[in-house]
């Protein structure tokens, strides 16, 4: 399958192969296939989720033409908002869950990871970049915060440092953390500007930007965090860094206008979600390893863990009853992980499918010298990663393993939008053939509720 000749869907090993799915399975799921393309269907038109709450992600890809999930204040503010990076020193994105992974996958994938080792002129303006407020751990703050004062005595003043803070309730620990810790210990070698993005009217966030006049932009409503990188969360990261919006988002449109047939052999994306749902209960296929080939591409596995893990990790359907649906997300990259995970993999337990991340046309070429078999001669390193990819996606049919591959034409902002869209998609279908709700996370919920309890008895034992 392909989407216009830029996502190529290989579904070879997932579909027909002596131990996959089967052209019978899908057969007699023609019925519940259906159903939930309906559902999308009816998602699409009546942004309600299954619960009747908000589900608004397939609006994100019209975001900047259409009304609704961001206002016309916010558009005019986010054609503008470069110039604010491009007057800091340092820009802190300081968020958590879907308010950084998908960030730190953009700018893993465009930025790269010697881009803080370049000087101004070659970040064409841009700042340097890091994150906080992604763990607990101190440690890296009090790391952090040592670079940020070793740049200002390099420069000899201040650091203009902009703190980019990513919180739809202001409240969740780690970033809110982050956030008090950074402003006091950055005070005295650094001038702080901050930039919220946070609930439209309520949120202690919200408050402090409205008190202080700070610039604000809003986490939509229907819009869950893991699903936030083509919304305000990541278009303003995406702007403070200098990667172009509007590709990002054309790269979506081009996916959901081709993925809306509630026919699986119309829509790839309803076509590899049944194939999913139908390993998962008829093969017992328990777990997910995400393995893009291309160290900028390994963000995009932490990004993908998340969207599956909450989307599809759920105790009870739609109906009440319990279910525990789900795969175990597991990041890998190529080729790192061929010489680790994939013995396990190949001869581990068969209770998992790979899904392979691949790029046709490489942004660099560099040959070296191999002598194989007694002939010598020089290899484009790209062919021999993608060499790699197939030669693992062939031994893992060899051993009856599952697996399925995508492939993007190059690494571009609309490639990599039309990507994480198109998995945006396949969660979505998958969790209408499962009859659970994708779009909530009470799991997540249940954990937090006890953290924070705990924090409340620390403060009230040692006053």
């Amino acid at each position: 399958m392909t989407i216009q000749n830029e996502l190529d869907i290989d579904i070879r090993n997932l579909l027909g192969n002596p131990r996959s799915v089967k052209e019978g399975d899908l057969k007699d799921m023609e019925d519940r296939i259906h159903q939930a393309g309906r559902s999308l269907t009816e998602l699409r038109k009546s942004g309600k989720g299954p619960d009747g709450s908000l589900v608004l992600f397939p609006r994100l890809p019209y975001i900047l033409e259409e009304e609704g999930l961001m206002s016309k204040e916010e558009r005019e503010h986010l054609s503008h908002v470069h110039e604010l990076s491009k007057a800091s020193d340092i820009l802190i994105s300081i968020g958590i869950g879907g308010s950084y992974l998908g960030n730190q996958m953009l700018f893993d994938v465009f930025c790269g990871p010697y881009w803080n080792m370049m000087s101004r002129e070659e970040r064409q303006g841009f700042p340097q970049v890091f994150f906080a407020g992604q763990n607990m751990d101190p440690h890296g703050l009090l790391q952090l915060a040592e670079e940020v004062e070793r740049q200002s005595r390099r420069l000899g003043r201040k650091c203009r440092v902009l703190l980019l803070v990513i919180s739809k309730s202001g409240t969740t620990i780690e970033p809110s953390s982050a956030l008090k810790a950074l402003r006091t210990i950055l005070a005295p070698f650094a001038d702080l500007s901050l930039l919220a993005i946070t609930d439209k009217e309520k949120g202690t966030l919200r408050h402090y930007a409205n008190e202080h006049h700070l610039p604000c932009f809003t986490v939509p409503d229907g819009i869950g965090g893991r699903f936030s990188e083509l919304s305000q969360v990541g278009l303003v990261f995406a702007r403070l860094i200098g990667v172009d919006i509007e590709a990002l988002l054309s790269g979506a449109r081009m996916v959901e206008e081709a993925c809306q047939s509630e026919r699986a052999e119309e829509n790839p994306a309803l076509l590899l979600a049944s194939l999913k749902y139908a390993a998962s209960r008829k093969y017992g296929t328990a777990a997910e390893i995400i393995m893009p080939y291309g160290d900028t591409l390994r963000s995009f596995g932490w990004w993908y863990a998340q969207l599956l893990g909450e989307s599809l990790g759920k105790k009870y359907d739609i109906r009440g009853r319990e279910i525990h649906y789900g795969r175990i997300p597991v990041a890998a990259v190529g080729t790192t992980d061929m010489h680790s995970l994939t013995q396990e993999h190949q001869q581990g337990a068969k209770n998992k499918l790979v899904q392979f991340i691949s790029v046709k046309e490489s942004r660099s070429t560099l040959s070296v010298p191999c002598e194989e078999g007694g002939e010598k001669g020089m290899v484009p390193m790209d062919y021999m990663l993608e060499s790699a990819r197939k030669a693992n996606e062939k031994a893992l049919a060899c051993e009856g393993r599952m697996s399925c591959s995508i492939r993007i034409r190059k690494i571009t902002p609309f490639h990599m939008g039309a990507l994480m869209y198109f998995f945006f998609l396949t969660v979505a279908y998958e969790g209408a053939l499962a009859g659970i709700n994708a779009y909530d996370q009470p799991g997540v919920e249940d954990y937090k509720k006890i953290l924070h309890q705990d924090i409340l008895d620390y403060i009230v034992r040692n006053k």
